[in-house]
């Protein structure tokens, strides 16, 4: 049950990434809603969960936007367990830590994304890079964790419980 609860949840944001957010876009940037969420998840389920949520969801993005399938899929992975595995030493309920958590995990994500982009010899302005999108990317990306991390929180633990009821009616 809450496996089919958190396919819904990666689906539900790759389409609102892909579409609201693509048309409303602001200085060009479309903010990362897979990545926050990856992000939120992590720090509420721990390494493992985060892991995972991390590769699917970053999976998705890659086939729906179609550009380099796996890379989306790789750096989400490892920052939604470097993400779960720091949030092992942190008080979660604490406004700073999912802000802090979304701001540095979405450098990091960029940084990861452009070096595997240069890996594989797509050439990556860095200078437009740190300028043009990483700002912007910054202030989205932390907006919504504000927005979304207590609501998250609460409804992760709604997710678990129907989990629960749903294994013992069987």
């Amino acid at each position: 049950m809450a496996v089919l609860i958190y396919t819904i949840i990666i689906i539900l944001a790759l389409v609102i990434q892909t579409t609201v957010f693509a048309a409303s876009s602001v200085f060009a940037v479309v903010p990362d809603l897979i990545l926050v969420l990856v992000v939120l998840f992590s720090l509420i389920n721990g390494p493992g969960f985060g892991a995972k949520f991390g590769f699917l969801a970053g999976l998705g993005l890659d086939l729906f936007v179609g550009q380099m399938i796996g890379l989306n899929a790789v750096t989400k992975m490892m920052i939604g367990a470097v993400v779960g595995l720091m949030a092992l030493r942190f008080y979660k309920e604490n406004y700073v830590v999912p802000l802090a958590s979304v701001l540095v995990a979405t450098l990091a994500d960029q940084l990861l994304y452009g070096l595997g982009m240069a890996f594989f010899g797509v050439p990556v302005p860095v200078r437009y890079l740190l300028e043009q999108v990483l700002l912007p990317l910054l202030l989205y990306n932390g907006i919504l964790s504000l927005l979304l991390y207590v609501r998250l929180y609460y409804f992760n633990k709604k997710i678990f419980y129907w989990d629960e009821i749903f294994r013992r009616s069987r």
